[in-house]
């Protein structure tokens, strides 16, 4: 096996991490290999490297909350824009159909990052903007896990709550719920996340052994230390909370609940990082995947360092789904090149040198 041609020639990637560690790797099947030979050139050589960029709260069915049907052309697009901007992981979380899985089945991977989805969204009735996702009744909701987590690429999404006229942000399921829901997926090989902005929801996810929180508005210390000991996700979607008291107006119910989650939000960040809760940036519609570096920085100004933002935008997010985030041979050839260290200067992350494709340079 050679080293890989782009265009023309044989290329060799030497890699620096923002650990400082560097290796030299050469190309075969789309796959790092341990450098061999000679190479007619190199890549990478003074730069700083990641694996990639995760979006782990991405919805590539649309560019915006419209609640309309997936746009199949237009996620193709957001998908290739994002690898563009360097990001080779998305974690999509649900829409109403299965675009983003659609777009995972047919385009080449060479052509956008790989693709961990939910398919169709989860409520209970009454549970979600009408429509929208699917609505069960308890009767229904381990068999509606199950169909979903079949047709899934690895994840189910559950609205965990939602508000009402009047009443406020409404309860969708109880623990035992929850719990029957994660038995379910994790039996089909899936994993659950919730979206949650109440106040007593996200401290029932954590008790049920949900693996991913978003939003998250209302966690406790307490569910932070429950977390930290089953290696559980928080996506805190920092810029969709701001942008969601914005539509609400900060002084109605909504917007108020809301702030008051968010600084509850910025309270607990630095405290889940210095515990080693697995912190994720996500988008959720607040510009697209190829944005993401943008939210990592919201991270950061709620009190990451540039150390824990850079992590929970490039390799917490491949560690926590299994994957590496090193460049182990065998290992799919995906690299993000930068001109400078992004832990000394993290607003380098949305101006890439340089993104490698299954060995591919775009």
């Amino acid at each position: 096996m050679s080293a890989v041609t782009v265009p023309g020639m044989s290329v060799r990637f030497v890699l620096r991490d923002p650990l400082g560690e560097t290796v030299a790797r050469d190309v075969a099947d789309g796959c790092w290999v341990v450098a061999e030979g000679g190479a007619e050139t190199t890549v990478g050589e003074g730069l700083w490297a990641l694996p990639g960029l995760v979006d782990a709260h991405a919805h590539l069915a649309a560019e915006q909350l419209d609640y309309e049907p997936g746009d199949f052309e237009g996620a193709v697009l957001r998908a290739r824009q994002a690898l563009q901007a360097g990001v080779t992981l998305i974690i999509d979380k649900g829409w109403r159909d299965a675009t983003t899985i659609e777009v995972a089945r047919h385009l080449p991977p060479t052509e956008r990052p790989e693709i961990d989805a939910a398919g169709r969204i989860i409520t209970a009735e009454d549970g979600y903007y009408p429509g929208f996702a699917i609505e069960v009744g308890p009767d229904r909701l381990g068999a509606e896990v199950a169909a979903q987590a079949a047709v899934g690429l690895g994840w189910v999404k559950l609205i965990g709550d939602w508000p009402h006229r009047g009443v406020g942000p409404v309860a969708n399921f109880d623990e035992a719920q929850l719990r029957l829901a994660v038995e379910v997926a994790e039996t089909a090989g899936a994993r659950v996340a919730i979206h949650t902005m109440a106040r007593e929801v996200p401290s029932l996810a954590v008790a049920a052994g949900v693996h991913s929180i978003e939003h998250g508005l209302f966690l406790t210390e307490d569910d932070l230390a429950t977390l930290v000991g089953r290696e559980g996700m928080w996506v805190p979607t920092v810029g969709r909370i701001e942008e969601t008291i914005a539509q609400l107006g900060a002084a109605s119910s909504g917007g108020r609940l809301l702030s008051e989650g968010l600084e509850n939000v910025r309270r607990l960040l630095p405290l889940a990082a210095e515990a080693g809760v697995v912190i994720l940036a996500g988008t959720d519609l607040v510009g697209s995947p190829a944005g993401v570096a943008e939210e990592a920085i919201r991270l950061g100004a709620c009190g990451l360092s540039n150390r824990q933002l850079v992590e929970a935008v490039s390799i917490t997010g491949r560690a926590a789904t299994g994957r590496s985030f090193r460049f182990e041979p065998g290992m799919p050839a995906d690299a993000v090149l930068y001109p400078v260290d992004p832990i000394i200067e993290p607003a380098v992350l949305s101006h890439p040198a340089a993104v490698v494709r299954m060995g591919r340079m775009l």
